[in-house]
């Protein structure tokens, strides 16, 4: 190409403009001593996430929608520490089990984020890997925050998810034990 970088459509020396939506994402993963199947059915609850998750202050679920016809819908209201302040901001998430090994969480906020996360529960020896993989898309000016506070917050509710799971299990195989 003359006069243009070949294959990127510009001229010498210019730089490209990532434009004002642009992706992040982050991955997480936690081992959890539990079957597949009632990690799934946890994901696919977000009620029960109220407790685990450190930025959810409610959650109600509301109407399915025709674009997830499987998915759970919620509005979700979040306490976001900004600073010394505390912004509430409301938003809807659906939770979405796309297979017996895989749920899809959405999360659409403004202004112009949007938080898609891929689950894939892995079985191991002696439970399940739950594997976290999210993309963030959210203005420029907000991506990093975003990124940063959804990274943390997660971290944690996968870290109290492992403990809760684990001893509900653990519960479990007490009680069913002869006495």
């Amino acid at each position: 190409m003359h006069g243009a970088r070949a294959g990127t459509g510009l001229r010498p020396g210019a730089r490209r403009y990532a434009g004002a939506m642009d992706a992040a994402g982050f991955e997480l993963s936690v081992e959890i001593a539990i079957e597949a199947e009632p990690l799934r059915a946890f994901l696919c609850d977000l009620e029960q996430h109220v407790a685990l998750h450190p930025l959810i202050e409610s959650i109600e679920e509301i109407e399915p929608s025709p674009e997830l016809p499987r998915a759970r819908r919620y509005r979700v209201c979040d306490r976001i520490p900004v600073g010394p302040f505390v912004a509430k901001t409301v938003y809807v998430a659906a939770l979405d089990p796309v297979g017996p090994l895989e749920v899809h969480g959405h999360a659409w906020q403004r202004p112009g984020v949007r938080l898609h996360t891929v689950y894939r529960l892995e079985p191991v020896a002696g439970g399940t890997r739950l594997v976290e993989r999210a993309t963030i898309e959210a203005p420029w000016g907000l991506r990093g925050f975003v990124k940063r506070q959804a990274r943390a917050a997660h971290a944690e509710s996968l870290a109290g998810m492992k403990c809760l799971l684990e001893a509900r299990a653990g519960a479990d195989r007490t009680s069913d034990a002869p006495g």
